[in-house]
């Protein structure tokens, strides 16, 4: 049987609309852990215990809006491979992993763009924004590909700079 505990806290600082900008500041310091039953608890595979999160938009007349937001996270944790055993029955080398989720892959930052522009008729309206996330091409290792014998190993990108068009109608 697993169990698992999560404990921190989080402050968010909003600035109420005033004049054409708005946005919100937000950080979070977390701890989450898991383990079996009569084991000491260990850091869940998703803990971040950090979160930072910043956001501002402003308004820029005749229904255009510019926004940004930046993310930073601390790396998620993971079982390092420490070596590998070669299994002639099979020809296929099984990695030996060490303490389990004793090393944490890169923080993660990202920043985002957004270019918004709404249209407001008698009983709907229409927006239609671009947004481009991972402005600046931010690699964000996601984990490993290890090679046949695990001695090498390389960081697995996130995803690249994406740009996303989106259209929003309301009634």
């Amino acid at each position: 049987t697993q169990r698992g505990r999560v404990f921190g806290g989080e402050l968010l600082l909003r600035m109420r609309p005033v004049g054409r900008g708005y946005g919100f500041l937000s950080y979070t310091l977390m701890r989450s852990e898991r383990g079996e039953a009569g084991e000491a608890f260990r850091l869940f595979d998703r803990d971040q215990t950090h979160i930072l999160a910043a956001t501002a938009v402003t308004r820029v007349g005749r229904g255009w809006e510019l926004g940004a937001t930046f993310r930073y996270t601390s790396g998620t944790p993971y079982s390092p491979v420490v070596a590998s055993t070669y299994e002639a029955t099979t020809d296929v080398y099984q990695p030996r992993l060490g303490s389990p989720m004793s090393a944490r892959n890169p923080a993660f930052s990202r920043l985002d763009l957004r270019i918004q522009k709404s249209w407001t008729f008698s009983k709907w309206s229409l927006a239609v924004h671009l947004d481009v996330q991972n402005v600046f091409n931010a690699e964000n290792r996601e984990g490993f590909r290890y090679s046949y014998d695990y001695r090498r190993r390389e960081g697995t990108p996130g995803l690249p700079i994406l740009p996303v068009l989106g259209l929003r109608g309301e009634l």
